[in-house]
């Protein structure tokens, strides 16, 4: 923690229960609760919960490397959600990014089916599946997939990314761009 940074357990609660509240989609885990294993919620407690002076997160980067098959896309597709819709920003927009829209694709539909598995969201999400987007209407904040050639393009007010396998990046482009 930096100095002049500090926890606050309220905030760190408040992150880790958004996404209890979620389920997980696929397997046999799918249905059920998504119940964070420590190295997870710590990943969140930490991300969510240190805060600087200004209320601001200290964290503003999480690089986190997970092997395959033990719910990366899940816990991506988790913090996507609670970017968008659990953040509390008025036109929060959200992206999530890849080697190609595909693989950004696999993120995004695991999102979409939590949306579905959850009353709450699924009342005040709208799901645009040909477009890979989805509308958190009371703060009308989005969270959508990009492919790399649209970052090419201005006007990005950037508010989280959730970027999957990084390390099939042709360059460091798509990454920079989007620390913006």
């Amino acid at each position: 923690m930096a100095k002049g940074s500090y926890y606050d357990k309220d905030a760190a609660d408040y992150a880790v229960g958004f996404i209890e509240c979620l389920c997980h989609t696929k397997g046999k885990w799918a249905g059920k609760p998504f119940e964070l294993i420590d190295w997870q919620e710590q990943i969140i407690r930490d991300v969510f919960g240190i805060l600087k002076l200004n209320g601001y997160r200290q964290f503003n980067t999480a690089y986190v490397e997970i092997p395959k098959k033990m719910g990366k896309s899940e816990l991506a597709a988790a913090v996507a959600l609670l970017l968008c819709c659990g953040d509390g920003e008025e036109r929060a927009e959200v992206y999530g990014c890849a080697a190609d829209r595909q693989q950004a694709s696999i993120v995004f539909e695991v999102a979409a089916d939590m949306v579905r598995m959850c009353p709450a969201l699924s009342k005040r999400v709208k799901i645009n599946a040909s477009m890979k987007r989805m509308i958190f209407l009371p703060t009308n904040s989005f969270y959508q997939v990009l492919s790399a050639e649209a970052y090419s393009k201005h006007g990005f007010n950037i508010h989280g990314v959730v970027f999957d396998e990084l390390y099939t990046q042709p360059n460091r482009k798509l990454f920079l761009d989007s620390g913006r």
